[in-house]
């Protein structure tokens, strides 16, 4: 009977805007009058299935389930549409709870994968059944895949994340969507383009000729729309013709801003003991909404880097903070930000212990709802269970080979001392509510910061926390949120966690994935690894990483969630703080 144990397709829903398959692992003989085709070559052992009554009904409910969403051309009805299509899993008995999930998001994975996502409907089952076979303990798959008419795409996340359309053989085809034109007047996108350069570029300032090379705009148009934003407050020219960020805070008219030309020496009983450091400005605000008694002192430079440190006090410790510089992201810009660290260490040496706090971007699990972060989350670097041997881990670069097997090239870091890690534990103990005042602090600051300097402090509507994942060609699928965690909690949730960076490893997402699989990352960053360096070269061996999440990438990907994700990293620090011991106190004569 020649019978063998196959992958067998069984279509047992068809109509036009829904189609149910059924694949299973199953011995069947070629020969059975109810098999339609039988797949030869390096696709032997994939049979298809004409007889839908030959598929047992399954008693129970599927034990691990997958949704996710495909944007289309229909190049018959010249419509755009979208697919919700559903993975619903049953696994052999022999394999336990975790090995499924971990199967099943494997599984999804290598699905995802740019270089291989299947372009075409016929592609897709294919490559699910090829895939269905390299997992022995997975018994059965159901693919539900239903089309939804008249999809707005314009003015939606997705629109960030296409740019064209490609037509391909078959009836439906993977839509790549042209990229629209911004449809606001040209001085408002000239002024966000301009702030966010100015911000970023902050402390240090920059000449027109810089402005014209970052925004890709005319000289003409950026100089009248910095007039516009001279009038507004938001920017101010130097008198060598520099332009920089403003740093009035309309919210707190008791933060002093004093210029100088040199960092004023501290006495001892003012020397700070703790550090912060953070990267966009907006983890500047909600950092320095933290503080209380604080002053900033700025220094503007010629030539070389600026310094803008805020002191102030939270609980019993005097603080510092600082915004590293950073253009674009070149080794250079990521050296300057080391330069910046040894610069602050260097004029504080008092300083105790160091938070790195901002934004950061989740590592998103497909089955695993208590695996699975979200937007607004909070995570704390922290060595993988059980014998993690770093907190922090960089992929300097990685290669790919034939087969497209990857190769990392990766450095990493952990504190020696880890009260700050302690203090995270015992405070993760408690209930959210009373985390060390967690909440009320986010709530204190968000009353003062939420229009503070054009920028939204509160929480996003709970329908912006989308997740997309590019395929290739310049395509992207829309994932749904694990079971379990299809609604968004009304409060960050605080996790312990490998924190990565690496800019080679962030712009590939199945690479990024698969980094962090590899390496148990729960959130990326933007590449700190000149930062700790500096920390380490300075002997400050108690420090820690904290990241509100406000992407899945790496902090960078778009603004709507920075600023609440700031901010709730930034009530975590200013809760860790207070928990730490009083600094000793210094002699009279000192």
């Amino acid at each position: 009977m020649n019978e063998q144990v196959s992958i067998v397709m069984t279509s047992t829903v068809k109509s036009p805007d829904r189609n149910v398959i059924v694949l299973e692992r199953k011995t069947i003989a070629a020969n059975d009058p109810s098999v339609a085709h039988v797949a030869k070559g390096r696709n032997r052992g994939l049979i298809v299935n004409k007889d839908p009554s030959l598929v047992a009904p399954e008693p129970n409910p599927a034990e691990v389930s997958l949704r996710f969403k495909v944007y289309m051309l229909n190049t018959v009805k010249d419509e755009i549409v979208q697919e919700s299509r559903t993975l619903e899993f049953w696994f052999e008995t022999s394999a336990d709870v975790t090995r499924r999930f971990n199967m099943a998001h494997d599984y999804f994975q290598k699905i995802l994968k740019s270089d291989q996502f299947p372009k075409d409907y016929f592609e897709f089952i294919k490559r699910l059944m090829e895939l269905l076979r390299q997992y022995d303990g997975m018994r059965r798959l159901q693919v539900s895949i239903e089309t939804i008419h008249d999809v707005a795409i314009r003015n939606t996340p997705i629109s960030n994340f296409v740019r064209r359309v490609v037509r391909l053989s078959g009836e439906h085809s993977t839509l790549t969507m042209a990229k629209e034109e911004d449809s606001r007047p040209l001085e408002v996108v000239a002024e966000e383009k301009l702030q966010d350069i100015l911000e970023k570029a902050f402390p240090n300032a920059l000449q027109l000729e810089d402005l014209v090379r970052l925004s890709e705009l005319e000289a003409e148009l950026i100089e009248r729309v910095l007039e516009t934003m001279v009038v507004k407050g938001i920017v101010r020219q130097m008198g060598d013709g520099r332009w920089v960020r403003n740093i009035i805070h309309a919210s707190d008219l008791q933060h002093e801003i004093i210029e100088v030309k040199s960092m004023p020496s501290v006495t001892a009983n003012q020397q700070p003991t703790v550090a912060i450091l953070c990267l966009h400005y907006c983890e500047r605000l909600a950092i320095n909404a933290m503080m209380e008694n604080k002053v900033t002192f700025v220094r503007y430079q010629r030539e070389g880097e600026a310094n803008a440190y805020t002191l102030g006090t939270i609980g019993k410790h005097r603080v510092v903070c600082t915004k590293l510089p950073t253009i674009g992201r070149s080794r250079s810009a990521q050296i300057s930000s080391g330069n910046a660290t040894t610069r602050l260490l260097g004029s504080f040496q008092k300083v105790e212990h160091v938070l790195l706090v901002g934004c950061g971007g989740g590592v998103p699990h497909y089955t695993d709802s208590a695996r699975h972060v979200r937007l607004g989350d909070v995570i704390v670097s922290a060595p993988a269970p059980p014998n993690g041997d770093y907190a922090y881990i960089c992929c300097e670069r990685f290669t790919k080979s034939e087969s497209g097997a990857v190769e990392f090239v990766t450095k990493s870091w952990r504190p020696l001392d880890t009260t700050l890690l302690d203090i995270v534990e015992k405070l993760m103990a408690e209930s959210v509510d009373s985390a060390g005042g967690f909440l009320q602090y986010m709530d204190t600051a968000m009353r003062e910061l939420v229009h503070d300097e054009g920028l939204d402090f509160s929480r996003p509507p709970a329908d912006a926390d989308k997740l997309y994942m590019s395929v290739g060609d310049d395509s992207v699928v829309e994932l749904s949120h694990p079971e379990g965690n299809n609604e968004l909690a009304p409060l960050p949730t605080i996790r312990l966690g490998v924190i990565g960076g690496g800019k080679s490893v962030v712009k590939e997402d199945d690479v990024r994935l698969g980094f962090a699989a590899k390496y148990k990352v729960m959130a990326f960053d933007d590449e700190f690894d000149q930062v700790l360096e500096s920390i380490h070269g300075n002997r400050n061996d108690s420090y820690v990483i904290i990241r509100g999440i406000s992407d899945y990438r790496d902090g960078n990907a778009g603004r709507e969630w920075q600023p609440y994700a700031s901010l709730s990293a930034a009530a975590l620090m200013k809760a860790v703080i207070k928990a730490l011991p009083p600094p000793a106190i210094p002699d009279d004569d000192n």
